[in-house]
């Protein structure tokens, strides 16, 4: 399993509208491979708000096929001349525990 995760910093009142981009239908929901996505908003620090958009996927293979689509490519399309994005990194991981509630 692989969860990759885009952190993106964006100014101070825009992260909603940004997010909302997210909740489109884009392709990724069809990829093979794709287990789920997560948008989840940073509090605000110093005039900026914090995206942190998780992808899982099955394994390294699967996230590859996703950026090497053309449903990447269009989806990305413009995103970086939005001037309400102050920059972004992407880091990947790979589980090594997972835990469940005990019943």
């Amino acid at each position: 399993m692989l969860v990759v995760t885009n952190t993106i910093k964006i100014k101070e009142g825009h992260a909603e509208a940004i997010a909302q981009r997210f909740g489109a239908s884009n392709g990724v929901q069809e990829m093979p491979g794709f287990v789920r996505m997560e948008v989840w908003h940073g509090s605000p620090k110093e005039g900026a708000e914090e995206l942190k958009i998780c992808t899982v996927w099955e394994n390294e293979d699967a996230f590859k096929g996703w950026t090497s689509s053309d449903s990447f490519r269009q989806s990305h399309r413009g995103a970086g001349g939005n001037e309400a994005i102050l920059g972004a990194s992407l880091d990947k991981y790979e589980l090594l525990v997972s835990r469940t509630p005990d019943k």
